[in-house]
Formats: C-alpha cells, structure tokens, sequence
C-alpha cells in the first residue's frame, strides 16, 4: 500500500518527530511511504537519510495567532489552492491509496484526498486553542473535512474527548509510538547524581510551555541558597527570549540559568540531568515528558491534559504542580532533591509505564489495521 503523509512543519519538533518515527516503522511492515512537507528542514534530513521519499510542497496551516489581515487570507488561499493542485498530481502520479495528515493544522492533504475520492486518515494531535492559543480558518471546511475522513486518531485521552464532542465523532485513541531504544538509559547509576544538581526544560521557546515558571522557581531557590542549575533549551518567539535573557542578567541568576538553542542532541543533555521540567500550560500528550520518562529522568510537570495523564493522577510516575504557580514548582523540586530513593522508584515505574504505551511494534500494527479497514471501506 502507498501511503501519502502530510506534515504541517519541517523542523524535529514533536509532531514531525512522531512522523518520521512511525514511516520509519512502518516502512517495515511493508507500507510505502511518501511525506509532503511545507519547506526543507530537519524533517526531510531525517527522510532522506532513512531513504524514504519525500517532496517539498509550499502550503500554509489553517490556524493563525492574533489577527488575520485580509493579504493574508488571499495568499493563503492561493498557495494553499496550487498545494492542493500538486498534491493531487502526486496522488495520481504514485497511485496512492490512502493519505495521513499528521496534524490538525494543516487541510490541504484532507481536500485532495476528499477530491480525489480517496480515504484519509487525521491525526489529532493538539488542543490548538488550549495549548497553542490557535484560531481557525474555515472552521464550516475543516468540520467537513474531518467528518469525511475514514478515521481520525487521537493521541491521548483529552484529545478524543474534546473532538469527539467538538465534531460529533468517534476518534481511535492511540498512542504515539516511540524507537524507545535510542532514549532507553538505565535508572539510578552513580553519574546521574550531580554536585549541583541539573534541571532541563526543553521546547519551543513561548508564554504557553512555561519556561516562565521554571525561571522563577530557579529564582526562588536560589534565594534560599540552594544550589541548582537550570538549562533551557529551544527555539521560538524573539521577544520572549529575549526578555527571559534580561530577566536572568538582572536578577543576577547566570550561574543557576544557561539559555541555549535547539539541538539535534538533546539525549545527552538528558542524560546529564537530574530532573526534567515540562511546564506547558497544556501538552496533548507531551513526548518530552514521554523521551524523558525512556531516559530514566524524573519528570516535574503541570497537572493538566497529557503531562497528567503520562505522571499519573495521584503522582505514580512524576511530579505535578498548577501552571502559574511557580512556588510550587519550587517546592517540588526541592521535595525530589531531598527524597532520592522515593525519586528511584517513579523512575523505574515511569520507564517501565512509557515502554509498554509507546511499543513502536504494537503502535505500527494498530496503523496498518487502520489504513486496511480505511481502504476497504
């Protein structure tokens, strides 16, 4: 079977990173994949270096922040109409049988399949507004689209429900699977206790994965002369960057806070740190959480959607603490520096929890059910 895939972002981040990990294992079962992406980036480094066919198509998302001129429209409209175009060339051209969107912010994959009479399979991955703060295009096209599509794939508990209820529909929930191997590392060796112990908080750059929090409990720590360091890394809005930068300098925070960009080698910052910090406002599933929890990592998180599901409501594999609230964070990191054996045992339930939700075998096999039962249909 061809299978043609629609990513709605060519940099390694979380959605495209779950992408290239499932063509990857799915290439094995036998389905031939094909990844349309928007622009060159680490996504088709990743495809190409793995061999496996993919086309630059230019093309927007259909969720916007802020305000949304009228230009704008107009040129979303166009490219997204010629996109649409040559992606149903290419379904002709390969004979695909069925197209996969990766995500909900993205149709143009949904109107050619939808025109081209084929099945098409949605992954809900985001909240959108909840976590992202996104509004929609065409929300009248997208509700049609969705609801004519052969099935729709929720990637945590949350996420089915709120667009079962949103759309009227009944998604699959399924978990992203996971390479658990190139993450796996072993719980409580001696070099995972440091001096100073190390803090990780590693996303996209914005208000909503609340790095905020994490300066501020750093800070708070600090004060009471506890010695921490905390490293945040990622990419995203300039403003935000650089006010965490100015904030850090005039509170005199720069030996407890280091403020680094993206990196394809985030395992080994990983590994060298004691506790990771996941402070999003709302995560639908949260792969952090999940590459962290592989790595033998205790996780501090905020207890709402995926991060809540993931560390277990009553704190089985992790942390929790109320977003916004950065005496807490504080708090709890100062609770696991002090209670190590404690710390150990969610380590190793964590691990143990995430091999068996994210089993890259049992997630393949429960896609390739999908796409038979979509193409018989």
């Amino acid at each position: 079977m061809k299978v043609l895939y629609i990513s709605h972002d060519a940099r390694l981040y979380g959605a495209p990173k779950s992408l290239l990990e499932c063509v990857r294992g799915i290439k094995k079962k036998g389905i031939e994949p094909i990844v349309v992406m928007p622009s060159a980036g680490g996504l088709q480094m990743e495809l190409d270096r793995s061999k496996i066919e993919n086309v630059i198509i230019p093309y927007y998302s259909c969720v916007y922040l802020g305000e949304y001129r009228a230009k704008d429209y107009a040129k979303y409209i166009w490219t997204n109409y010629k996109a649409v175009i040559r992606i149903m060339r290419l379904i002709r051209k390969e004979r695909i049988e069925l197209v996969h969107t990766n995500s909900l912010a993205v149709s143009v994959g949904a109107v050619a399949a939808y025109l081209m009479k084929i099945p098409h399979v949605w992954h809900f991955r985001e909240y959108l507004k909840e976590d992202f703060g996104f509004k929609r295009l065409n929300e009248g096209t997208v509700r049609k689209l969705v609801r004519n599509s052969k099935c729709c794939i929720a990637i945590a508990e949350g996420i089915e429900r709120k667009y079962r209820k949103e759309y009227g529909i009944k998604p699959v929930r399924l978990y992203d699977g996971i390479e658990c191997e190139s993450y796996e590392y072993p719980v409580n060796l001696e070099e995972n206790v440091k001096e100073t112990p190390e803090l990780l908080i590693a996303g996209a750059i914005s208000e909503g994965k609340g790095q905020w929090d994490a300066v501020r409990a750093v800070e708070i720590l600090a004060n009471r002369g506890l010695e921490v360091h905390l490293s945040i890394v990622g990419n995203g809005a300039p403003a935000m960057l650089k006010a965490l930068k100015r904030y850090v300098r005039r509170k005199n925070l720069t030996e407890y806070i280091t403020i680094r960009p993206f990196t394809s080698k985030l395992q080994k910052l990983r590994i060298q740190s004691t506790i990771v910090l996941v402070c999003s406002k709302m995560e639908a599933l949260g792969r952090v959480t999940a590459e962290a929890m592989l790595s033998g990592k205790i996780v501090i998180g905020t207890d709402t959607g995926g991060t809540l599901e993931l560390i277990g409501k009553n704190e089985e594999r992790g942390y929790l603490y109320r977003y916004d609230h950065p005496e807490e964070l504080a708090k709890k990191i100062e609770y696991v520096l002090q209670n190590r054996q404690e710390v150990i045992k969610k380590e190793k339930e964590a691990q143990m929890f995430i091999k068996n939700l994210t089993d890259m075998d049992h997630y393949t096999d429960r896609m390739l059910q999908i796409y038979k039962k979509a193409v018989i249909k």
